[in-house]
């Protein structure tokens, strides 16, 4: 019997008990999702560049990121789609030298008839009111005016002679994601008046997020999202994802990064990165700005695989986010081009809202270049990093300082007496290894993370390593379950 307390030469009399937790039917362990937005902040933001803080609510990252920053924003969205994941938040300032975007509305023309007239600006609605008396010029102000107004816009505006000139908050490419739109859904341009829209544009130097990836290298994190979609960025952010995920790292995260665009940029986009702990996607034209897309998924992501983490995610609802109009929605046959290039897909529902169609990750090729499949879907380095965690922590907990031998040699049996199937975690061997992994498998085998399970625990195996007497090697197996994506038919009638 091994004991960690009580001593084997004790001579004084005594009812000695020793009382420690025995994990050998212990279930799933729980999985630790924590998320992070890593977001722009505004000078007014209190939050110090490569500072962690853990928040609760949304209206927290107003003070933190400064009100109408990006960063507030990213949490907003988080906070709609997932109440419940530990959030935490860093931040980085404008680079120095950043330009900032800038759009424009042009009114031309004379209202006939007094009416209200909407628009969106990075998805947020503002109207103003357009009277007979006004001109252009007035016309102008009075939506300038709105549009300061909202504190919590991400961008500012000034009128002169009929145009209104709006400049993103931010410096960096990032201004370039904002929407710009006059939203004629509900009302029409009033006769007699036209509306020029110029996109938001020439915003240019993002900050770099490689400063702030470092600050957090050994920090636990599993979700993350930032909203700089360029090249450096997602090249650095790609990287970094990577080495969280080696044998000797241990730290999974996984990234959402999302950029405004159409097909054939959102193609481009998705091409930039071959990851299998990445997702990236967009919408061409959507009202809801990239990143508010991307901290939404990945809230709804953090919660849903949390829960199951083998499960699709489609069909899931983003809250908030809008539908592009439908002339701008991308064709079945477009969406499926996407996939092919590591973009995320989406439907739009006819009451303008989003619902995930299929998640995956930017890896398409295997290290030689050919195609590959194998890390297509989010749910396989989710499903993945629970059973790595789960079996890692077993093993931990079950024999942390166990001795280790052979197979069918003497010490190997030192422990079973009386016919105890319990052998004890003094001493450990492949064979005893390998039946605490297929008792863990039949776990993940219930929870229906995996599937033929006989089979892969047949196939894993467990071997004491020839050239360090002190090291286990394993080549534990697997099948993941599959998902109902495609249910091909051939509807026949009979003639």
């Amino acid at each position: 019997m091994d004991f960690n307390e009580i001593p084997v030469d004790r001579l004084e009399p005594g009812v000695l008990i020793e009382v420690r937790a025995n994990y050998r039917n212990a279930g799933i362990f729980a999985w630790p999702e924590k998320a992070l937005i890593i977001g722009q902040k505004l000078a007014a933001g209190t939050i110090t560049p490569g500072q962690i803080i853990e928040i609760t609510r949304a209206e927290e990252a107003i003070a933190y990121f400064g009100r109408g920053s990006i960063g507030a924003e990213q949490v907003a969205f988080f906070k709609k789609a997932n109440r419940n994941t530990p959030l935490s938040i860093m931040a980085l300032a404008d680079a120095g030298g950043a330009v900032k975007a800038t759009g424009t509305f042009t009114f031309v023309g004379a209202v006939q008839a007094a009416s209200t007239i909407r628009f969106k600006v990075g998805g947020r609605q503002v109207r103003i009111t357009a009277l007979t008396t006004d001109n252009v010029t007035a016309l102008a102000t009075k939506l300038a005016a709105v549009i300061n107004a909202d504190l919590d816009m991400v961008a500012t505006a000034v009128a002169a002679a009929g145009v209104v000139t709006v400049t993103s908050r931010h410096g960096g490419e990032v201004g370039n994601e904002i929407d710009l739109r006059v939203d004629t859904k509900n009302e029409p341009i009033p006769a007699g008046l036209t509306i020029t829209v110029v996109a938001m544009s020439g915003g240019s130097g993002n900050p770099l997020v490689q400063s702030a990836l470092d600050a957090i290298a050994n920090t636990w994190f599993t979700k993350l999202t930032t909203p700089w979609n360029d090249a450096t960025n997602m090249a650095a952010l790609a990287e970094w994802l990577r080495v969280r995920y080696l044998a000797t790292s241990k730290l999974d995260c996984h990234g959402f990064v999302f950029k405004r665009g159409t097909f054939g940029e959102l193609s481009t986009f998705g091409a930039l990165t071959n990851n299998a702990f990445l997702t990236t996607g967009g919408l061409k034209k959507s009202p809801t700005s990239a990143w508010s897309i991307a901290a939404s998924l990945m809230g709804i992501a953090a919660f849903h695989l949390t829960n199951d983490p083998a499960r699709q995610l489609r069909s899931l609802v983003l809250p908030g986010v809008e539908a592009p109009d439908p002339v701008d929605q991308f064709l079945d046959t477009e969406n499926d081009l996407l996939l092919r290039t590591g973009i995320s897909t989406f439907d739009c529902l006819s009451d303008g809202s989003v619902v995930i169609s299929r998640v995956i990750t930017t890896y398409k090729t295997s290290s030689l270049g050919t195609a590959d499949r194998a890390w297509l879907d989010i749910m396989v380095p989710a499903t993945m990093s629970r059973i790595r965690y789960d079996w890692a922590t077993y093993v931990s907990l079950m024999y942390p300082r166990s001795k280790l031998v052979d197979d069918d040699t003497d010490g190997a049996n030192v422990q079973r007496f009386n016919g105890d199937e319990d052998p004890g975690t003094a001493v450990v061997t492949p064979k005893r290894m390998k039946a605490s992994w297929a008792a863990r498998c039949k776990l993940y085998g219930e929870n229906v993370w995996i599937e033929d399970v006989t089979r892969t625990v047949k196939e894993s195996s467990f071997a004491r390593s020839n050239s360090d007497r002190n090291r286990l090697d394993g080549r534990p197996q697997v099948q993941i379950v599959g998902n109902l994506m495609v249910f091909a038919q051939a509807l026949e009638f009979q003639v």
